[in-house]
């Protein structure tokens, strides 16, 4: 946490969304294509961060539910880029658009290989040892 209960997932989060929109809006026919490709080169680093700190902050983090949740606010903002991308890919497929839709793709399968992992992980440490299944210590 980061003062005042943010997380820097949550941080990384609104900083995704951003670039996100801005990357919608710079699109190549109102901007020039360098300008787009960089706000393309942007939401990639904020896509890779986002999934390096929360495997950072997932390993430390005692409650396997609580990881779990940071997972799947990383496969959210991977869903959220995927959304916006699914158009430009199509619309400007040499902006780097195309290797970018592939690469969230990705991401977003292993963060939710780590969701439900860690969704696993808090079920089994909820569930009680069956009486009898250990022998007694003497």
């Amino acid at each position: 946490m980061i003062g005042n209960g943010v997380s820097a997932i949550d941080i990384l989060s609104s900083l995704n969304r951003c670039q996100i929109e801005q990357m919608e809006k710079a699109q190549p026919d109102v901007t020039s294509g360098t300008e787009f490709v960089k706000q393309v080169r942007n939401v990639q680093a904020s896509i890779i961060s986002a999934y390096q700190v929360c495997a950072f902050s997932a390993v430390r983090e005692v409650d396997p539910a609580q990881a779990a949740s940071m997972w799947k606010q990383v496969s959210s903002l991977c869903e959220n880029a995927l959304r916006a991308l699914r158009h430009l890919k199509v619309a400007f497929p040499t902006c780097g658009t195309s290797e970018l839709y592939d690469l969230t793709l990705d991401y977003k399968s292993e963060a939710d290989k780590r969701y439900y992992q860690n969704l696993q992980d808090a079920e089994c440490a909820r569930t009680k040892i069956p009486e009898g299944l250990f022998p007694t210590q003497s």
